[in-house]
């Protein structure tokens, strides 16, 4: 199957010198548009592999364009190439990676050079789709696994953690692959006496800077994945028992919060009484109000500069429990997003840096620690409200 090369320019002799270099490529196919609008068309009506655009266009220019098909789920993936005659000011360069660029080349641009680095797309496009048939085969083999009552009851657990540590790993594996070609044709280049020329070596730098990059975050994302994870084993035998006063612990995550937060307009509403003394595991309630506020700031209250937070408290002697409201008033969740709110590794925002275990931690440190409950109610547009109840006296843990 050739590889769908899409080149948007809206000077004609660019695209003619385009076809005739790829015209004597056999593995690639190009495809030709004068224009933003052209491109969005020709995306729509056929599977494009990699997409080289020229940022100054009359009309609709590059950037535009390339909002547009990050706009799509269909074309989101597409990786896209800039071609530009400016000089790349970091701003410029900045504004094209937001827009999902993975590339710049300047003009006028060298032909093996424009080769090389296509050719490094072909190879990256192939090997993640050996990857993703791969990952295919291994969750039918799992299916069929799955068939035992044992394995069926990990298979929740099992699918959280493969589906988190898919996409770093799988990106490690794509550049580790891509390095490894590119160096072995370059080494036996050298070996066979053959000349080098710059932009050969060059592109070979800029690619393996590139893939340093991307492994370098990939792997990281990986590693805080697994922290993660490990965390909510050990958690539980990482607090002191002590008294501690419930206000106190609370005040202390709102502190930890506004350090962090970029919310100038974010309100927050305390209203616990003072002195209301608990026995149990202070860091843990900590622990949980840090998660709270932090859904709140990622999902809630994302793309916003204000918001209410309430955190309200009050005590049942009778009962020996303390019943805590947390509340915001920022985009709140959908029916299907509650349902699977304290289940470990849901995450409405996989693939940016987001593990899913916070609200999960939340719910096993209330539960399974401060011998109490926690539930969740929420709508769409209409904030995330949690109710927790905490007996007075933690329960004792077994030693």
């Amino acid at each position: 199957m050739k590889f769908v090369v899409l080149a948007v320019d809206d000077r004609e002799s660019n695209l003619f010198t385009l076809r005739a270099l790829f015209g004597g490529l056999p593995e690639f196919e190009l495809v030709t548009a004068g224009s933003g609008e052209e491109a969005l068309l020709a995306t729509l009506q056929r599977e494009v592999q990699l997409i080289l655009l020229d940022v100054n266009m009359p009309g609709m220019d590059g950037f535009e364009t390339a909002a547009h098909l990050q706009a799509v789920e269909a074309t989101r993936e597409i990786p896209i190439v800039f071609l530009t005659a400016e000089a790349k000011a970091d701003a410029f360069v900045e504004h094209g990676y937001a827009l999902g660029a993975v590339d710049y080349l300047s003009k006028p641009i060298e032909d093996n050079l424009l080769v090389s680095r296509v050719r490094l797309y072909r190879r990256l496009y192939e090997n993640r789709r050996a990857l993703l048939d791969s990952l295919a085969q291994l969750r039918e083999a799992q299916q069929r696994l799955l068939q035992t009552e044992k394995l069926a009851a990990l298979n929740p657990l099992v699918v959280a953690v493969a589906h988190e540590l898919n996409t770093p790993i799988g990106n490690c594996q794509l550049m580790t692959s891509a390095l490894k070609d590119e160096t072995a044709a370059l080494l036996a280049r050298w070996q066979a006496g053959q000349a080098l020329r710059r932009s050969e070596l060059e592109a070979y730098l800029h690619a393996n800077a590139a893939a340093a990059d991307v492994l370098a975050s990939s792997l990281d994302t990986a590693a805080q994945t697994v922290a993660r994870f490990k965390e909510m084993a050990v958690r539980e035998h990482s607090f002191a028992r002590a008294p501690y006063e419930l206000r106190e612990a609370v005040a202390r995550a709102i502190g930890t919060m506004r350090d962090r937060a970029a919310m100038p307009g974010l309100a927050i509403v305390l209203d616990l009484p003072a002195g209301l003394v608990l026995d149990g595991f202070g860091d843990a309630v900590t622990q949980v109000f840090d998660e709270l506020l932090a859904n709140s700031l990622l999902h809630g209250f994302e793309g916003r500069s204000d918001g209410v937070i309430r955190i309200e408290a009050e005590a049942d002697a009778a009962q020996g429990r303390v019943s805590l409201r947390y509340s915001d008033d920022g985009a709140g969740m959908a029916a299907e997003v509650q349902a699977k709110a304290f289940d470990p590794f849901y995450t409405t925002r996989f693939g940016q840096g987001r593990s899913g275990l916070g609200l999960s931690i939340c719910y096993n440190l209330v539960v399974g620690l401060l011998g109490g409950e926690i539930s969740v109610r929420s709508a769409p547009g209409a904030g995330c409200h949690f109710s927790i109840a905490l007996p007075v006296n933690a329960p004792q843990r077994a030693t």
